[in-house]
C-alpha cells in the first residue's frame, strides 16, 4: 500500500519535469527577439552594435551584440541611440552575403546571438 501511495507523486513529479521544468529550460535557452539600444553603427549602416536593454536575473547588464545585420528598410533611419528590435534568425547565417543567393549553413547552431538581424527601429 505504501508503494501505491507513493506512485502517483512520482508520477507527477515526472508529469511535471516535462510540463514544466524542460520547457521553462528550453525556453531560457531560446534568443527569439530582443530590444537593443544602438552604440555603433559600420559605415554602410549595413550591420550595428547594440546593446540589450533587458538585464540579466542578477540585474547586471547582457553583453553587447555586435556585427547584427540591419534590414534594408531600416538602413535610412537607424541611428545611434535607437532603440530596436533585434531577431535571431533560425539557423547560421554566417555564410549570408546579403544577396538572394542560397548559402551553406556554417554551423548547426539555432536561435543564436550570433545570427541576429534588426528588424524595426522604434
Amino acid at each position: 500500500m505504501a508503494t501505491t501511495g507513493m506512485r502517483p507523486k512520482k508520477r507527477d513529479n515526472d508529469v511535471a519535469f516535462f510540463t514544466k521544468v524542460l520547457p521553462d529550460t528550453v525556453k531560457a535557452q531560446l534568443n527569439v527577439a530582443r530590444l537593443a539600444k544602438v552604440t555603433r553603427l559600420y559605415d554602410d549602416k549595413t550591420k550595428a552594435e547594440v546593446q540589450p536593454l533587458d538585464k540579466k536575473s542578477d540585474g547586471s547588464s547582457r553583453a553587447p551584440l555586435i556585427g547584427v545585420h540591419v534590414g534594408k528598410t531600416k538602413r535610412d533611419v537607424i541611428e545611434i541611440g535607437d532603440v530596436v528590435v533585434v531577431l535571431f534568425m533560425d539557423r547560421s547565417i554566417a555564410n549570408f552575403d546579403g544577396s538572394n543567393n542560397e548559402f551553406e549553413l556554417s554551423a548547426k547552431r539555432m536561435h543564436d546571438l550570433n545570427d541576429s538581424f534588426i528588424v524595426e527601429v522604434y
